[in-house]
């Protein structure tokens, strides 16, 4: 059963819109997204009415209020307004121009978030072949696309191929940057979320313990990149068997994503997640299947039956079930999971052989004896 791992200024309304949009950019850098959503519809309002929706600035508008929807959880907002610009974009700049590569490689972030990680891969892998071209390796917008590939390669499993990406970037990042700066951080909290899904969980920990150090020096504890790397360590101590520091960690991350993002938001349903896998060891069974049967339900509702953080919930759902021994329920919950699980990640896939393992147990108890031994065979296959 497998936890999720996870990729300032006050001001107010009556300043001029161009204070107003870099007010709100910086409530976004900060983390205050509520206030960045607040400002910036402000200046997109304003700017769509004096210069038209075609104005470089208000695209430039656009593209920021589409970055706070991602921020935010509301991907499908994120999506639609992502492709607006990047159609406008194209034809008004051409392809390969700076802007509209930004705003197609931001649209690729959403897919990612959407759960629809072929297309965001895709993407992505164009958008830093004509970045590697035109910009170098070296330039930052090419190492960030770069980081952003990795994170999808992560996702669908093809983790050799993440990791070399992550360390490439990250000695780039390092010899440019220094080792503090903020994109060197995301580099190595890439690189030990890169680590957890290759089972290198105390390399793992000791990457995310430096970058929280880090960031809660400089970002605040409050900040979502703080409370991300939170869950992150949080959830490589509870494969590591530290579950009372894993409860613990989960525990403030999920009060706190709570408090400051909302019940409804993906990452606080991920926390949901990531501390029932912890109870789930405890043996806390019936506190674990409360936690994922109200995150099911919400992942549902806002991602989908077929994203890859429903399908994760609902396989550890299954587990839970099994400890639980109410074995037809599980079954009822894994066969699905199997089988779109298998359309979407690669075969080898961390959380395909998850549910591979689960769903073993369950028709062994139902006595489904040859359905458990073909699944058991399968798994033998994989690990090799």
């Amino acid at each position: 059963m497998l936890p999720h791992i996870d990729f300032l200024v006050r001001g107010n309304l009556n300043i001029v819109p161009d204070f107003r949009h870099e007010y709100g950019k910086a409530y976004l850098l900060a983390g205050e997204l509520e206030q960045a959503e607040q400002l910036l519809m402000v200046v997109l309002e304003h700017r769509r009415k004096t210069l038209g929706d075609d104005h470089p600035e208000t695209l430039e508008a656009m593209h920021w209020v589409a970055w706070i929807y991602e921020n935010l959880g509301k991907f499908q907002e994120a999506e639609e307004l992502g492709i607006l610009v990047v159609n406008r974009r194209k034809y008004i700049l051409g392809e390969d121009h700076p802007a509209t590569l930004e705003s197609t490689g931001d649209l690729a972030v959403v897919l990612y978030g959407l759960g629809r990680l072929k297309e965001a891969q895709e993407l992505l892998a164009a958008v830093l072949k004509t970045r590697r071209h035109i910009l170098g390796e070296t330039h930052p917008d090419t190492l960030r696309t770069m980081s952003n590939l990795a994170a999808t390669y992560v996702r669908l499993g093809r983790l050799q191929e993440a990791e070399a990406l992550n360390l490439e970037v990250l000695e780039r990042r390092r010899k440019i940057l220094g080792h503090n700066h903020p994109d060197t951080l995301f580099s190595i909290a890439d690189l030990a979320v890169t680590y957890h899904h290759l089972s290198r969980f105390r390399e793992a920990e000791v990457l995310q313990a430096a970058v929280l150090e880090q960031r809660n020096s400089t970002l605040g504890e409050n900040h979502p990149e703080t409370m991300r790397t939170m869950s992150n360590l949080a959830a490589t101590y509870s494969r590591l068997e530290r579950l009372q520091e894993a409860e613990d960690l989960e525990s403030v991350v999920l009060d706190k994503r709570r408090g400051i993002l909302g019940a409804n938001h993906p990452d606080t349903l991920r926390s949901m997640g990531n501390l029932a896998v912890t109870y789930n060891k405890l043996g806390r069974f019936l506190e674990a299947e409360t936690l994922l049967v109200e995150a099911l339900k919400k992942q549902k509702d806002a991602l989908g039956n077929n994203h890859p953080t429903t399908l994760r919930t609902q396989s550890n759902l299954g587990s839970t079930l099994n400890k639980l021994e109410r074995w037809q329920e599980a079954e009822d919950l894994l066969v699905p999971v199997l089988e779109k699980q298998k359309d979407l990640l690669s075969h080898s896939h961390p959380h395909i052989m998850d549910t591979i393992n689960s769903l073993a147990v369950t028709f062994t108890k139902l006595g489904e004896l040859k359905e458990a031994d073909d699944l058991n065979e399968a798994l033998k296959r994989l690990a090799v």
